[in-house]
């Protein structure tokens, strides 16, 4: 059984991976993700970008050990071509025990978290459940100090800490859902868009947290955002995905400038369209 080994680099090795959806309702497998490769860097953040269903989710779910999680048969997905290896544990049948042993040290924002943060919990014990899962002895003290410093980064008051997610804004519930993923101090997170429902004003907070945070601990980052702000204050290298391949990989501000694939160009053109024009509820 492989153990993570916090010294990899690369942190993440992907290699010609192809991920599939089983049949359900009389269709074929689907396959999401198809012949992709790329290596992220100890240390490094990288951003995955592509529209709707370019396979940027499932990728982000099986490399944070998730493939599994979801409740729904048909949403589990399985490798079915090439090789990938997270802090050097091999991604390919990757058993209960190992996998249990690799998301403690793997970081998962799934994609609109806020939304799933456990209702009969109130935020300070949605904070500590990572913990408290793993271990029955920790230092309550210390890891206040810890939550109280993330409460003032991302401006939410220490009295929320009393509250449940249905008594916060969906952008509240969001910004507990990231320092969340950061409670176990993962040398690795997979963030599938962090300011997802944040407002503009308060999205750079959580820029700010995931920058406070690699700087403490010099975590390697893949990241999904649409967030023009967060790429360019944070990421240095791209993945550009379309239709489960990649189209193009490379330096942040090379690759939206000399883009030469006309899909990555139109990426490129939409974010910075869009870069602040939703209206979210805060």
């Amino acid at each position: 059984m492989a153990h993570p080994n916090l010294d990899a680099a690369p942190a993440i090795r992907v290699s010609d991976i192809s991920l599939s959806y089983p049949a359900h309702a009389g269709g074929k497998e689907f396959e999401a993700v198809e012949g992709v490769s790329f290596e992220v860097g100890r240390g490094e953040v990288m951003a995955l970008l592509g529209e709707s269903g370019s396979g940027k989710s499932t990728i982000a779910r099986f490399l944070a050990g998730r493939a599994l999680d979801a409740g729904e048969k048909s949403s589990r997905m399985k490798l079915t071509g090439g090789a990938a290896t997270v802090l050097d544990v091999p991604m390919r049948r990757l058993g209960r025990r190992s996998r249990s042993r690799l998301t403690a040290y793997v970081g998962h924002l799934a994609q609109d978290a806020g939304a799933t943060l456990t209702p009969e919990l109130n935020v300070g014990d949605i904070l500590f459940e990572p913990i408290a899962e793993r271990s029955r002895d920790f230092d309550r003290e210390a890891l206040g100090e810890l939550v109280a410093e993330m409460m003032d980064i991302v401006a939410l008051p220490l009295a929320k800490l009393q509250e449940y997610p249905y008594e916060l804004s969906k952008g509240q519930r969001q910004r507990v859902a990231v320092m969340r993923s950061l409670m176990l101090n993962p040398p690795v997170l997979v963030a599938d868009e962090p300011t997802l429902g944040v407002d503009a004003n308060n999205r750079p907070r959580i820029v700010e947290l995931l920058r406070w945070y690699r700087e403490r601990t010099s975590a390697t980052m893949l990241l999904i955002s649409h967030d023009i702000g967060m790429l360019e204050a944070l990421v240095q290298d791209v993945l550009v995905m379309q239709q489960g391949r990649l189209v193009g990989h490379g330096d942040i501000n090379e690759i939206f400038r000399t883009a030469d694939h006309g899909y990555v160009q139109k990426l490129a053109q939409a974010l910075r369209a869009t870069a602040y024009d939703e209206i979210a509820e805060e």
